[in-house]
């Protein structure tokens, strides 16, 4: 009896020993597994809020597009007035230049015939 009881005794703590190592890695184990949730927690918040980000850089950039397309096409429709504005005052100028032309010419005319006409009555 003497001889189970001893060895009992000396499994009994063993077995103490061993429950309370168990307990122990339960514990890390534990804390572990909270830190890995709120890890987790921090890294979706953080996913949630560069997703956000992202969502409103990206209307900026759209809603940025727009206005540039706008302008774009606003500039090239005034560049087209001032190319028609551009073309009407050529289309003038030359006209009359023309005009100046045909008159000096007419002048010219004028002058000699009236050159010939002075040189017979002197």
């Amino acid at each position: 009896m003497q001889n189970h009881r001893g060895k009992f005794n000396e499994e009994l703590k063993c077995n103490q020993h061993e429950i309370t190592e168990l307990n122990r890695v339960i514990q890390r184990l534990h804390t572990d597994t909270d830190n890995a949730k709120k890890q987790v927690a921090s890294l979706q918040s953080a996913i949630c809020d560069a997703e956000q980000r992202g969502d409103i850089a990206l209307k900026d950039a759209r809603s940025k597009h727009v206005e540039l397309q706008t302008a774009y096409q606003q500039a090239k429709d005034k560049l087209a007035c001032l190319l028609r504005d551009y073309q009407e005052l050529l289309n003038t100028k030359l006209a009359l230049d023309i005009e100046i032309a045909t008159y000096k010419a007419m002048l010219e005319g004028e002058e000699n015939r009236w050159g010939v006409v002075s040189n017979i009555y002197i």
